[in-house]
């Protein structure tokens, strides 16, 4: 059975957990210097491998878009014990492998640095001066780096020693598997709402205001942000924008091949290995002995395979004046192919197809007036930025320049068009108390800047706002409340003997399902139903789009024929199999740590902190 090692990113993860805040081990305070945070056992961890780790665990949540990534803020999501705890365990394992004498040489240590892709220069291939320069900027010297290259492999025959040999109880294992591969047969009949929303009448208001009561939770605004922005696109100054008559004539010469198409054809064409075999295929073509789908499929391929789409005569080559001589679908051939001697079928005639200078202008004239606009914008940007620096508001952007101004409110839900645009809704998302305005770029081209106005709390709304919304969900309700009752009608039928077959309805069948395939198709629903029933036992499921009525017919064990099976199996078995090596590679660790003890410099700690969190 095949094996692999607990993540590490996994396995750490867990230890952060056990070693937050340093605590539980014993652990004591010393005062000294800044240059060290921690020692365990006889290693130090040093206040410059903490303020590495630290500061590019902060960038990384900057990264994911946090705004406040200050040291409350910070301590608050447990991120500086954490990767305290992952060096406290890394330095651990070291401390051990020191003792053991466990290392790596240096031809180990070359060959992992050699194949790490940051590293390739120009040519792909490891580049010294491109690993020195990479190493450099990430605040490490030569020495260091290949250090920590070392000890890291150290760790990992650590890591793998204690995973080896490990393996599920085989019972458990079996009991598991006999119960995710277990297969059901049975027969379904569903009863969708769809069929059943057309006699479904409009709620009385009395319904309606009863319905909504019920489910004004689904009715409550989140949270929002209420913007004022002032913006300037493209369409908004294409009527001032001039086009040169002559660079749309230059345009449209450009682009001739998509205005000026000549004439083509429909062509299939079948290769054979020899002209021999494709003038004897012709031949029984033109007997009558055989079609052109027949040969095709006698060639192992299929009509799509020899498909060669709408092609040109110049595209033919040689068979281009035979192909381009039918007026209707035929074959000719063989002709010579860069694949070999072939036979083309003609299906159809494609007709010379030519836009005048005069249909293609108001095309052309759009797409020069948008880049036109959109130059004139970038020019006029840094007039709008200095303005805004200058202490002018929005209000007076638009009172004084070209550009607009509105208010949205930001949201998940919101449709306002102007969210449509990634980068402004990017902005507006990120916008905060006090933040100024600014003059950004629009995706879809132009400029805008933004104004936080207020952050308005949830709501819920009132009925008069979400009328439509709730009428279609009571509509749909109705239909679904409809389709149980049939399918509750049904089960009677079925009850009282009727074959579900029967039933006037079109039944879905399966000779063998399991709880693995059920959820892979997202149907959890029917699959907690389905393995409640007994063999013969029926049930009606309701379903967010109508019910079902399921009859239960057989109970099989897994299907050890099914190539499934065995990966099924050898699945189950190696997530069993790291579930347990990481437990065990954590209580290791964590006896390390117990063994070898734990003490903090507050002093090296708090200096790092004042250096990450300025």
């Amino acid at each position: 059975m095949s094996r692999k090692k607990p993540g590490h990113i996994l396995v750490y993860g867990l230890m952060a957990l056990l070693f937050a805040g340093l605590g539980g081990f014993g652990i004591r305070n010393f005062g000294g210097t800044a240059t060290t945070v921690a020692t365990v056992g006889d290693r130090d961890i040093t206040a410059q491998q903490y303020f590495r780790a630290l500061n590019q665990a902060v960038r990384a949540q900057q990264a994911a878009g946090a705004g406040d990534v200050s040291l409350a803020a910070m301590e608050a999501k447990g991120l500086p014990a954490q990767i305290r705890g992952q060096l406290v365990a890394e330095a651990a394992l070291d401390n051990e492998a020191s003792h053991m004498g466990i290392s790596v040489g240096d031809e180990e240590v070359a060959r992992r640095i050699t194949a790490l892709p940051a590293f390739a220069g120009p040519t792909g291939k490891f580049d010294k001066a491109t690993y020195e320069d990479a190493i450099g900027r990430a605040g490490f010297k030569v020495p260091e780096f290949e250090s920590n290259v070392r000890e890291e492999a150290a760790r990992q025959i650590l890591q793998t020693s204690v995973a080896a040999g490990l393996a599920p109880p085989r019972g458990g294992l079996e009991l598991i598997f006999a119960w995710l591969g277990e297969r059901r047969g049975f027969s379904a009949i569903r009863f969708d709402t769809d069929s059943r929303l057309a006699a479904i009448g409009t709620p009385t208001d009395a319904e309606l205001s009863a319905f909504f009561d019920e489910t004004k939770a689904a009715y409550i605004l989140p949270e929002m942000k209420r913007v004022t922005y002032a913006v300037l696109t493209p369409d908004m100054v294409l009527d001032s924008v001039d086009i040169d008559e002559a660079a749309l004539r230059t345009l449209y010469a450009d682009r001739m091949d998509q205005y000026a198409i000549p004439e083509r054809r429909l062509v299939e064409r079948l290769v054979f290995g020899t002209a021999d075999e494709a003038a004897a295929a012709k031949a029984q073509l033109d007997a009558g002995n055989t079609d052109f789908a027949a040969l095709v499929a006698g060639r192992g391929l299929t009509l799509q395979d020899v498909d060669e789409g709408a092609v040109s005569r110049e595209d033919l080559g040689q068979a281009g004046d035979a192909v381009f001589g039918l007026t209707d679908p035929g074959v000719v051939g063989p002709y010579p192919s860069d694949l070999g001697p072939a036979l083309y079928r003609m299906n159809g005639v494609l007709p010379a197809r030519e836009i005048s200078f005069e249909a293609a202008a108001p095309e052309l004239r759009a797409e020069l007036g948008e880049d036109a606009a959109k130059r004139k914008i970038a020019d006029m940007a840094s007039d709008f930025d200095d303005r805004l620096a200058g202490g002018a508001t929005l209000e007076d952007l638009a009172a004084e320049t070209p550009m607009q101004i509105a208010t949205v409110d930001v949201w998940d839900g919101s449709t306002d068009p102007i969210l449509e645009d990634a980068a402004f809704r990017s902005a507006a998302e990120a916008l905060g108390d006090g933040d100024f305005p600014q003059i950004d770029q629009l995706d879809g081209g132009g400029v805008f800047a933004l104004r936080l106005d207020e952050v308005l709390p949830p709501r819920q709304q009132d009925l008069g706002e979400v009328r439509e919304e709730v009428v279609a969900a009571w509509r749909q309700t109705q239909a679904a409340a409809a389709a149980v009752a049939d399918a509750e009608a049904a089960k009677a039928q079925l009850d009282a003997g009727t074959p579900i077959a029967d039933l006037g309805a079109e039944v879905e069948t399966s000779d063998g399902t399991t709880r693995m395939q059920l959820a892979e198709a997202s149907e959890t629903v029917m699959s907690d139903a389905l393995f409640s029933l007994s063999e013969g036992e029926s049930k009606v499921v309701g379903l967010p789009d109508g019910a079902v009525l399921v009859q239960l017919e057989s109970i099989a064990e897994p299907d050890a024929s099914d190539p499934r099976t065995a990966q099924l199996q050898a699945a189950i078995g190696n997530q069993i199999t790291q579930g347990i090596a990481s437990d065990a590679f954590l209580y290791y660790v964590q006896a390390l740590v117990g063994q070898a003890g734990v003490s903090v410099n507050d002093a090296g700690v708090n200096s790092v902190h004042s250096q990450v969190f300025r």
